[in-house]
Order: C-alpha cells, then structure tokens, then sequence
C-alpha cells in the first residue's frame, strides 16, 4: 500500500517529488530534470526497512488490518457464524465474570490470586476474539483466535468453580 502518488524516495528515504512545468510560482526552465526534495515519514509498509522486526510487522499487518476498498466483503455465513460463536462466549463469559464480582461484593473469603488471574484470562479472551474479528479475510486465523478463547474461557470457568 502506497501513499505517495507520483513520487519516489532516494536512497536516504527522502520523497523527492517531480515538479512539474508551468505550475504557478515554478518556471518552466526548472522543471526538467530537476526534484523538489522534501523528508516525509514512512507511511506504508512496504517502504519500512528491513530490520529485525520488519518481518514480524510485515506479518503482522498483513494479517491484522481493517479491509480496505479493494478486498472483498466476508462471506455472510462465516461473520454469521463468528458473530454467534463470539455471543455464545460474551453469555459464558457471565459466569465466571459474575461469579468474582458477586464474590468481591459480599467479601467472600477469595484467595489474593483469583481475581488478577481471572481477569487477565479474561481480557485475553476478549483480545483474541477481537483479533479474529480483525482477520475474517484470513482463512484459518479467526477459528484459531477464536478456539484460543474458547478454551481460555473454559479456563475460566474451572478456575471459579475450583476456587470459589
């Protein structure tokens, strides 16, 4: 994905721009071989540098992006599907959820563990459900995201009914 339009970065990444001829304020002798050189940030991925992380933030754009114009709209039957599989795991989620604030509320006797545990295990869930909402255009990502918070939640629900 390029932003730039009509334009190229040099070798030290600066967006030189050609000017062009018989604009106002730009006679026509300078617009020849002549490049306005201005620095720009990089702003599409295919310009970053290839470092250590590069390949991962390739990997992981490329795979976590909102659709843009070109890319088709997802199949109905698979966002269906996604979207009941993320309610039934946002009504389950209740359990464990309701079950620690119930606990906190009335200063039930819970050990100093339970609640940040329940809670990370929680908002990884949420976090990987989002993430394969993120990656519907993928083919196998979001069921694995969302088989990840399956049994995360499943987790969950173990970890309260084993402890309170």
């Amino acid at each position: 994905m390029r932003t730039e339009s009509n334009s190229e970065r040099d070798a030290d990444g600066v967006l030189a721009t050609a000017v062009q001829a018989g604009t106002a304020g730009n006679p026509s002798s300078t617009a020849s071989d002549e490049h306005a050189s201005m620095p720009s940030a990089r702003t599409a991925p295919d310009d970053q540098d290839a470092g250590p992380s590069g390949g991962l933030r390739t990997a992981v754009t490329s795979r976590f992006r909102l659709p843009g114009e070109d890319d088709p709209s997802p199949r109905t039957g698979r966002l269906l599907g996604l979207c009941i599989w993320a309610a039934a795991l946002g009504f389950l989620g209740l359990i464990p959820g309701g079950r620690l604030a119930v606990a906190l509320a009335v200063n039930l006797d819970v050990p100093t563990w339970y609640a940040p545990t329940a809670l990370t295990i929680g908002v990884l869930g949420v976090a990987a459900i989002a993430a394969g909402f993120a990656a519907i255009h993928r083919y196998r990502l979001p069921l694995i995201l969302f088989t990840i918070s399956t049994v995360l939640l499943l987790a969950n629900i173990t970890l309260a009914y084993a402890t309170l």
